[in-house]
């Protein structure tokens, strides 16, 4: 599930690379697909870290709305991204929260973009 969300996110930001909101969207996930430099940003607890695990904790929300999301938190979780606990108040400054869940579910189950 995870290599296909990273393939398809690439397909996704490729497709849309002229611009607009849809790749700023795609851009703020992009961080979910690189496991090296996630690692880096954990090692030195900095803001993206923080900002990465944010937003893990936050697609908790939308679990019932995408079922797939909670598959796809418990693969984040075991290549090492780690949730990191919010205010739900918090998670709705998340800008475009609802977006990104709606783009991650989508990238998560078609191969329209592979």
């Amino acid at each position: 599930m995870y290599n296909q969300f990273c393939k398809n996110l690439l397909n996704y930001i490729h497709i849309n690379s002229k611009g607009g909101l849809r790749l700023d969207i795609a851009k703020d996930i992009l961080s979910l697909t690189d496991i090296s430099t996630y690692q880096k940003h954990k090692e030195q607890k900095d803001k993206t870290y923080e900002d990465i695990g944010k937003l893990i904790y936050s697609l908790e929300i939308y679990q019932k709305r995408y079922p797939r999301i909670e598959s796809f938190i418990w693969e984040l979780w075991a290549y090492g991204f780690d949730p990191i606990e919010t205010n739900i108040d918090d998670a709705d400054k998340i800008p475009y929260m609802d977006e990104k869940a709606e783009l991650i579910d989508l990238l998560l189950h078609t191969h329209y973009f592979a």
